[in-house]
């Protein structure tokens, strides 16, 4: 029952970039990202301080784990183009 010693290779740690930016460019990344037409980021809205996670496997497939995810904030804290809360 002692101590394990646990080697990761290099090639299997993952890797996370952060972008923060305005919403209308993570619309538009999401859009291209999911091989969606440009325009339909017209359809998306996103709060503002949301989350986004995208997912590139290695094969090149894309795919969403969350678009503009606001769990993170209180409703005080939930805004959308100068308007509080949920009732825009």
């Amino acid at each position: 029952m002692g101590n394990k010693k646990v080697v990761i290779k290099e090639e299997d740690k993952d890797e996370f970039e952060i972008i923060v930016c305005h919403g209308n460019v993570i619309r538009y990344f999401f859009c291209r990202a999911l091989q969606l037409p440009p325009e339909a980021w017209l359809r998306l809205s996103l709060f503002n301080c949301s989350l986004t996670y995208l997912i590139v496997r290695p094969s090149g497939n894309v795919s969403c784990r969350m678009l503009g995810d606001i769990g993170h904030l209180g409703y005080e804290h939930s805004t959308f183009s100068m308007m509080y809360g949920f009732n825009w």
